[in-house]
């Protein structure tokens, strides 16, 4: 469930009930994300420079900014999540994927809260998939962030960088697990993703974010989703 606040914010609150294993990855795009996660059971953990972050605890903390990519790895999880949010930077926030404890329990209702949350929190460590990722492959990332609704030409970014489109394509993936093409897509999808939960038409989603043809968008959004952009409105639509 997605709860617009009164400062540009947004609340969630949902039930976690994931069966089975796997890993996958990650993607938030424009603004950024604090979620708070208690487990009832299961693991829960992220890949970063090819070993495995753990919590420490059944609560914990995630801190998602603007154009996150993360790997991520369940095991049969329950529990639940609170989060908040914003399209809007704040510079008081870090400015890398963070997992960290904390001892927040209270509703989450505003974005001072989160400040305050990350301000006190504990044992703090990275969750980036390469802390230290080649300069080409942190270049095109930014190129892409920057333009992704519009639908930049990954050989055009390539050739800016004076690259090849294969050299970009390879090194992009060595640093990050997937090609630029792939977290395109799949940033384009998050975007979707959250104007759905906004209860935005789906028509509009697809234009907005860069596609054209409405049957590519349902395609991509399937290949990333595993559902249709219908059934996810339905699902996180926020009720009136």
């Amino acid at each position: 469930m997605l709860v617009k606040l009164a400062d540009s914010g947004y609340a969630i609150s949902s039930e976690i009930d994931i069966p089975g294993e796997g890993s996958t990855n990650f993607i938030f795009g424009r603004g950024w994300l604090l979620e708070i996660i208690e487990l009832a059971e299961g693991e829960y953990s992220f890949f970063s420079n090819g070993s495995a972050v753990q919590p420490k605890s059944a609560r914990f903390g995630l801190f998602y900014p603007p154009f996150t990519l993360v790997r991520i790895y369940i095991n049969a999880i329950r529990g639940k999540v609170r989060g908040i949010g914003s399209t809007t930077f704040d510079e008081r926030l870090p400015k890398i994927p963070t997992l960290f404890e904390t001892e927040w329990s209270d509703k989450l209702d505003s974005i001072d809260q989160a400040v305050e949350i990350l301000k006190n929190a504990r044992n703090c460590r990275s969750i980036e998939i390469n802390t230290q990722p080649s300069l080409t492959t942190l270049k095109a990332k930014r190129l892409i962030d920057e333009n992704y609704l519009i639908y930049p030409s990954i050989a055009r970014i390539a050739a800016r960088l004076k690259i090849s489109h294969e050299h970009l394509s390879r090194q992009f993936k060595k640093d990050l697990g997937l090609s630029p093409s792939a977290y395109l897509h799949q940033l384009r999808v998050a975007e979707a993703t959250f104007r759905l939960s906004l209860g935005e038409e789906i028509i509009d989603v697809s234009q907005d974010v860069g596609y054209n043809d409405l049957s590519r968008f349902y395609k991509q959004f399937r290949k990333a989703t595993k559902t249709s952009p219908a059934v996810c409105r339905k699902m996180l639509k926020r009720p009136n």
